[in-house]
């Protein structure tokens, strides 16, 4: 248990930030399993490339805009994000 003021506060700060950082990752999970799902509906044929090329690039953005703000390192994002392309680009071809 925090005894100083300011130790109070850097507690209060914390719980703040990390529920904000959970949700986000979360929210950022969700949507790399929203795209995983989008590929493979894709490659069964029942989605078009339009959808898939939508859902890759909405969570394209996610990953670049959690990189800049520092929730995930900037390679890891773009490794993410190359080998989700890859994906991508793979599920096209076959259907």
């Amino acid at each position: 248990m925090a005894h100083h003021k300011s130790a109070r506060k850097r507690v209060r700060q914390e719980a703040k930030r990390r529920s904000r950082n959970r949700a986000y990752i979360s929210s950022l999970r969700s949507a790399v399993k929203k795209l995983r799902f989008a590929i493979e509906q894709r490659t069964k044929g029942e989605v078009s490339s339009e959808e898939l090329q939508k859902t890759f690039s909405a969570t394209q953005s996610l990953l670049m805009k959690s990189a800049s703000k520092g929730r995930i390192k900037k390679n890891n994002a773009s490794r993410r994000i190359k080998r989700l392309a890859y994906h991508v680009k793979s599920a096209d071809q076959s259907s």
